[in-house]
């Protein structure tokens, strides 16, 4: 898909004629060290969340967005909405999209294909437990499993490798504590909803920390019920809430929130089950009250998911071998579900102070030396858009403090990219993996491709051994060097002279070298153009309109093969000396043009002087 209006790469590049420059478009910096170590690893996963969920809590709280497009198919018109960033992670360095497909679902993400058709998100998603698996083992499964290959291979996941390492680890939720999403990063089950299955894998592993919802004897309003045991096992409940694990159990909010100020006196490790059934706070009475301000319906006693992150980080960082710490802000996915627009700016925004809290820590306890944070989304879930969307996609709008004007165009899960956010320790290595292109989004990788970087940030498991001599490979790990477009223009030591008589004259445009060695991710998919324009030969006040300037471009030598402009284009306005697509940018091109001026019959005899301005910009 083409845009009709694009920011390009910094701007376009004016050479006089002659000058004998050389000058190149702005390129991404590249990194010096090709083999990259993380000692801390901090994932935050707002579940359900495509670009508009991060956009809605910014429209709500502060009147702006960040990533609002207006995009045509008929046309193939895409038009940035001007943005403002509002939370701590839409000014960290790395920003890409996400696709995450699942083996047996779409099983690809196309961007033509995406923003071709309003309606080709819909079908063949990825669910959550597939997601999780590729985040967190680098290889796609099916949906509704974790932890395996399609074909049943068990797979390492990053806490069972983190964990081989050394390193601290934990994993913390907003909704139950063996959910998809958590359960992912760690668990081996072939069905995500053995809940019970998968609360004994995780309270029996070497987890550090373990948090979140599914207490059996609380409701969604924070009240006691009867037990009930959906979500684990009255036996495996009774281990832990008995202290019959090596894990210090905490429930109440006062206990996770003395957590969250403990310091290097937090335990080595901790299982919090909040005091609610499934959620803390989406499922709480209210739901069916779709248009009240976010915060109207009164909130469950319980800690919010930022000091859930903060407790986590004190058990953790006691570890001097460092920690890796999955954060998910589940309850993004079941208000998408639900299209419920007041509970999805709530989830959000605990989703956002949670990042805070996790930023702070790391400028205030560690450094973004040693420290990578990653956040993004597992997967999109309602197809929110702006009022009116369908066909065309639409920009949301609205004012801080009011409810955003939105549409929900799904109750499922969809294709739709998702962005990331990164700062950190090797967090150049995941611009390296990001090698695809999206018409509206940009750069963008795959939710594998996180997986695998995780792994290669915190690196082999070596044994150790007086007999073992460890070995280390960088295959392909190299952030490549970034290429450049950039154009030369032959030196000449005098003006160039035009020679003929009466109506006719002619010259030679000196040879203009354009060399492109961007990648296609640099390159947005696009080509470049070649553009020139004249002013008015002057002598004094005696004046010879550029109208009367005409060129006829040719191709010299080419790689790629450009084209040449179109002949006799007058050069009182912009006209192509040279054109290439995608197919065609790539390599040296020379290009040159025959000058022809035809002085009106009234100009009067003089020395006159002008001079071509020449353009080298990116197109799409």
């Amino acid at each position: 898909m083409k845009r009709n209006m694009k920011a390009g790469l910094g701007g376009a590049l004016s050479l006089a004629l002659g000058a004998g420059l050389v000058a190149a478009l702005p390129s991404i910096p590249a990194s010096a060290a090709p083999i990259q170590e993380a000692k801390n690893i901090i994932v935050l996963i707002s579940d359900g969340a495509g670009y508009n969920h991060f956009d809605i809590a910014s429209l709500y709280k502060n009147g702006t967005t960040y990533n609002q497009v207006r995009v045509d198919p008929a046309t193939n018109w895409i038009e940035p909405v001007p943005g403002a960033a509002s939370w701590v992670y839409e000014n960290y360095p790395v920003q890409l999209g996400q696709s995450h497909y699942s083996a047996n679902g779409r099983g690809s993400y196309g961007s033509d294909d995406a923003w071709g058709t309003f309606n080709w998100v819909y079908d063949g998603a990825t669910d959550s437990a597939a997601a999780a698996t590729a985040l967190g083992t680098g290889v796609k499964t099916n949906n509704g499993v974790l932890g395996f290959t399609p074909s049943a291979e068990r797979l390492t996941t990053i806490v069972e490798h983190a964990s081989a390492l050394g390193k601290a680890t934990g994993l913390v939720t907003s909704v139950t504590f063996n959910h998809a999403t958590p359960a992912g990063f760690i668990a081996h089950n072939s069905d995500r909803n053995d809940y019970h299955g998968l609360a004994t894998e995780m309270i029996d592993s070497d987890l550090n920390v373990i948090m979140g919802a599914g207490h059996p004897l609380f409701n969604d309003d924070n009240a006691n019920r009867a037990p009930y045991y959906q979500w684990i096992s009255q036996a495996d409940y009774s281990r832990v809430s008995a202290g019959q694990t090596p894990y210090t159990y905490i429930e109440k909010q006062a206990e996770f929130e003395a957590l969250a100020h403990a310091g290097n006196a937090a335990p080595d490790r901790v299982f919090g089950l909040a005091q609610v059934a499934e959620t803390l706070q989406y499922n709480r009475s209210g739901l069916a009250n779709a248009n009240v301000l976010p915060g109207t319906d009164p909130r469950n006693a319980v800690p919010g998911l930022d000091v859930m992150a903060k407790g986590a980080l004190n058990v953790l960082a006691k570890d001097n071998d460092g920690f890796f710490l999955m954060v998910e802000g589940g309850a993004v996915d079941w208000a998408g579900h639900a299209n419920q627009t007041t509970r999805v700016i709530e989830e959000q925004l605990e989703f956002n102070d949670a990042v805070a809290a996790i930023d702070e820590w790391v400028n205030a306890n560690s450094s973004w030396d040693e420290t990578l944070v990653i956040i993004t989304a597992d997967h999109e879930t309602g197809y929110l858009t702006g009022p009116g969307a369908d066909p065309n996609w639409t920009p949301m709008t609205g004012q801080a403090g009011q409810l955003p004007n939105v549409s929900w165009h799904s109750g499922n899960h969809t294709n739709s990219l998702v962005p990331l956010f990164a700062k950190g320790a090797g967090s150049s290595m995941l611009v390296a993996r990001a090698t695809n292109w999206d018409s509206v989004r940009g750069a963008y990788l795959d939710n594998t491709d996180i997986g695998k970087t995780l792994f290669d940030l915190f690196g082999y498991n070596y044994s150790g051994t007086a007999v073992s001599v460890p070995l280390e490979l960088a295959l392909g790990l190299d952030v490549p060097t970034p290429g450049a477009l950039s154009m030369r223009v032959t030196r000449v030591a005098e003006p160039v002279q035009f020679a003929g008589s009466g109506s006719l004259w002619n010259a030679a445009l000196p040879a203009v070298t354009v060399r492109d060695t961007r990648t296609d991710v640099q390159a947005q998919a696009g080509g470049w153009t070649l553009a020139g324009r004249a002013d008015d030969f002057t002598a004094g006040n005696r004046v010879i309109g550029a109208e009367n300037l005409g060129w006829t471009p040719r191709v010299v030598s080419s790689e790629g093969g450009v084209a040449p402009g179109q002949a006799g284009a007058a050069l009182d306005a912009p006209a192509t000396l040279a054109a290439a697509n995608q197919a065609s940018r790539l390599g040296t091109s020379v290009i040159g043009a025959d000058l022809a001026l035809t002085p009106p019959g009234s100009a009067d005899s003089g020395r006159y002087g002008s001079e071509i301005t020449l353009t080298l910009f990116a197109t799409d």
